[in-house]
């Protein structure tokens, strides 16, 4: 979708809010916010991306924990900027394989990296779900047996994806598909990558332990992230059970993955004003609750900007380092 749309289609979410919110009970609820639960919530969302960066090492062993947590972060920036909430995984994957160009011999082949980001992806979503399950299960009562079968088809269709791109026949279909009437150039850029990407997802696959430590790793950055919005509602004064938390982090984090709106805004507090209604929960906090949350992650974007201007600088003295030690 052309940025243009996207952010008609986000002034007009947010437009349509603010006409039906008043406006000073928004503004009282955020000016009113406790410091000590803003700063609670505030750390639960940073834990929740250094999380991130343990769970994606699982696949990646050989990366430290501080390199991934640089390019989460850098990620957190670009999935703020670019269109699309998956925009900034991308830039990580593609980040991270670059890498190879000037790594030692033995560090990951880019087509491992992008298939690990992606695996890494995959059984992150797995974990939100399962933690959703979770909370609906609880509060089937609130949230009706529907959203809990939703929740059920897509891990299904989670798992049907992870199993199918690890066999044969859907990857020589999938193959044979791309390189129908493919040239010489595209045999080359396409191909080549597409195949060293799949051998390592059929390698990912065939580690279930690993891929069980990555979903636990996925629900435990979910857990964090319900955490923190739990701290943060009750900073704008929405008192409700981590269950009910749980589902609507949990659906909403699912919703703002459309690549419909920039940067999820109007997704979001849409969403959040939707699954907070049927809880008895005023709108106006619960626009709060989602201002409160872009807030959040401008901050970590913001971090991951100020990272990016500085990696490059920090990987170009490594190099001259490493060179100058060589002679």
């Amino acid at each position: 979708m052309m940025i243009w749309a996207q952010t008609l289609i986000s002034l007009s979410l947010v437009a349509a809010l603010l006409w039906r919110v008043d406006l000073v009970e928004v503004g009282r609820a955020l000016i009113t916010a406790p410091v000590p639960l803003l700063a609670l919530a505030a750390a639960l969302f940073f834990l929740m991306h250094v999380l991130n960066a343990v769970k994606l090492r699982v696949l990646l062993p050989e990366q430290r924990v501080g390199r991934l947590l640089a390019h989460t972060l850098v990620a957190q920036f670009y999935a703020l900027v670019l269109p699309g909430q998956l925009a900034g995984e991308a830039v990580k994957a593609y980040r991270l394989s670059r890498a190879e160009a000037t790594a030692p011999a033995d560090a990951p082949d880019g087509g491992r990296v992008v298939s690990a980001v992606v695996f890494d992806k995959v059984t992150g979503i797995g974990g939100l779900l399962l933690v959703t399950l979770v909370g609906l299960a609880l509060e089937m009562a609130r949230f009706g047996g529907g959203l809990l079968l939703a929740v059920l088809g897509i891990l299904a269709g989670l798992a049907v994806a992870v199993a199918a791109l690890a066999w044969k026949p859907t990857r020589t279909g999938l193959r044979s598909l791309l390189s129908w009437r493919a040239g010489p150039r595209r045999r080359a850029w396409l191909l080549g990558p597409l195949d060293r990407f799949l051998a390592a997802w059929q390698a990912q696959a065939r580690q279930p332990a690993r891929a069980a430590l990555s979903v636990m790793g996925g629900v435990a950055v979910q857990v964090a992230a319900v955490a923190g919005s739990q701290a943060l509602g009750l900073a704008v004064g929405i008192d409700q059970p981590f269950s009910v938390w749980s589902v609507v982090i949990g659906v909403m984090s699912v919703i703002v993955l459309l690549p419909v709106t920039v940067a999820g805004i109007g997704l979001r507090e849409a969403s959040l004003v939707g699954l907070l209604d049927p809880v008895g929960v005023p709108h106006s906090q619960s626009l709060g609750l989602g201002l409160g949350i872009l807030a959040f992650q401008v901050m970590v974007a913001l971090v991951g900007a100020v990272i990016d201007l500085v990696m490059p600088r920090l990987g170009g003295r490594r190099r001259m380092t490493a060179g100058d030690s060589g002679s």
